[in-house]
């Protein structure tokens, strides 16, 4: 057996808890440097109620807020210009993972040469961060992408059609703070899609072929939370023992994949997100049951433990049982709002050779299974 496992430096979790961000930051200095994306923070009054406690603490920040979206390219380039000139103590990025993510390649890059494209895993230099990142902080408020305690950034490009990572030990948050206070405010169809993104997180690294026996843990006690919290939080999104739930699923899908990696789910999405500019958490949403039925063969096992775990299936019958699982997940994605098919006009079918071609990513290497080209278009139209 031989193994690593990464997580953040500290991770701190409990409703309030965004109440120690000014000692936090203290620990490494007096000045930050606050990173989001969109309008979210702005309309739920978070943004507000942080700059007020900062402020009454003495604490100089600046605000950089990146539009809605997913971080590109030019995003990274300008917060680490922002970051050199500023020279916060400590970046902190808040908001869902687009955000982390921004944060998170801002703090690396800003203490490092170039463009933030020469890191990019297979579309650029092949270059690898030498230097210290600016401490970091990652504040989610949305309960799905576990970024906050891993080491890569997702990075996007309209124009070049892909979502790239930009990975490396030194990008891991040297604090994560998770307040599920944070995440009330989150519409119902987020909270579905980002609560399937984390499940998809924690099913497949449960039974990736990279599996370690400490995320493997992590991950069957998550989905446990996911199956006893989704549906609540995604109904009943004011209570704040499912929202509790629903984030530390998220954490532990975090600390799951960046240590035991993901698996077809997550290449094929990356695709439809690069070139159908598909939300992550729906496409994952979609595919989970279809990808985990042609990973059937392989995953008996580990499908009925998940069954446990997620449906209380106790059928003795370890076929059945996986069977069962992969039968619930789909009715399970459907009972939360996510549609069975993408719309009209979401897929072109003339983009399906470019998807196929983009889902064979790192994440698929993860797959307990070879997927095919041919397997993978015939998933992608199951879909439209």
């Amino acid at each position: 057996m031989d193994f690593s496992f990464y997580s953040a430096g500290e991770i701190i979790f409990g409703s309030g808890r965004i109440q120690d961000l000014e000692s936090l930051i203290r620990r490494f200095g007096s000045r930050a440097l606050i990173v989001t994306r969109g309008k979210s923070l702005d309309q739920s009054g978070t943004l507000k109620n942080i700059s007020t406690q900062l402020e009454n603490a003495g604490i100089t920040f600046e605000i950089i807020n990146f539009k809605s979206g997913e971080p590109v390219v030019s995003d990274i380039d300008k917060g680490a210009d922002a970051a050199g000139r500023q020279k916060p103590d400590v970046v902190i990025g808040i908001g869902g993972g687009s955000a982390l993510d921004t944060g998170k390649a801002i703090s690396g890059m800003a203490t490092n040469p170039g463009s933030v494209m020469d890191y990019l895993e297979g579309v650029g230099k092949g270059l690898t961060l030498k230097e210290k990142s600016i401490p970091y902080i990652a504040v989610p408020t949305t309960a799905g992408t576990g970024t906050e305690v891993t080491k890569n950034a997702v990075i996007s490009s309209v124009e070049g059609r892909y979502k790239k990572s930009i990975r490396s030990p030194l990008l891991i948050p040297d604090i994560a703070l998770l307040d599920p206070d944070l995440t009330l405010s989150l519409p119902s169809q987020v909270t579905a899609e980002t609560g399937m993104d984390a499940l998809t997180q924690l099913v497949e690294a449960y039974v990736s072929r990279k599996a370690q026996p400490i995320p493997q843990a992590l991950s069957i006690y998550g989905i446990g939370l996911v199956g006893k919290f989704l549906k609540q939080s995604v109904f009943s999104g004011s209570d704040v023992k499912a929202r509790e739930g629903m984030l530390l699923a998220s954490l532990l899908s975090g600390l799951a994949l960046a240590n035991s990696g993901l698996g077809g789910v997550h290449g094929i999405a990356a695709a439809l997100g690069a070139v159908c500019q598909v939300s992550h958490g729906r496409a994952c949403a979609m595919l989970l049951p279809w990808v985990m039925k042609e990973n059937l063969s392989s995953c008996q096992k580990g499908y009925a433990e998940i069954g446990s775990a997620l449906f209380g299936i106790t059928d003795n019958d370890e076929k059945l049982a996986a069977d069962m699982t992969v039968d619930k997940v789909k009715e399970l994605v459907h009972s939360i709002g996510i549609p069975e098919k993408f719309g009209p006009g979401e897929i072109d079918e003339n983009d399906i050779p470019e998807l196929v071609k983009g889902s064979q990513g790192s994440s698929m290497k993860g797959n307990p299974v070879d997927l095919s080209d041919a397997t993978i278009e015939k998933i992608l139209r199951q879909l439209i």
